[in-house]
């Protein structure tokens, strides 16, 4: 697992963020601030990750042949 040294973006640099969120850009939040903001910034469009964890694009999967014909 990487490490992560990001500090909750609410509470300042004595706190360790666990939550990393995208938009149009990037905010970093503790576990009490993401509990407590996460239903409106979900609501908002904000995508909210584990902070430590690398975030993988979703795979764009090709037709099989079959399924070209078809449609």
């Amino acid at each position: 697992m990487e490490q992560m040294n990001e500090t909750c973006d609410r509470c300042g640099p004595a706190v360790l963020a666990a939550y990393r969120l995208e938009l149009c850009g990037q905010l970093y939040l503790c576990r009490d601030c993401a509990s407590r903001h996460w239903p409106a910034l979900s609501a908002a469009g904000w995508s909210i990750w584990v902070a430590c964890e690398r975030a993988l694009a979703p795979q764009v999967t090709q037709p099989s042949a079959a399924q070209a014909t078809a449609a």
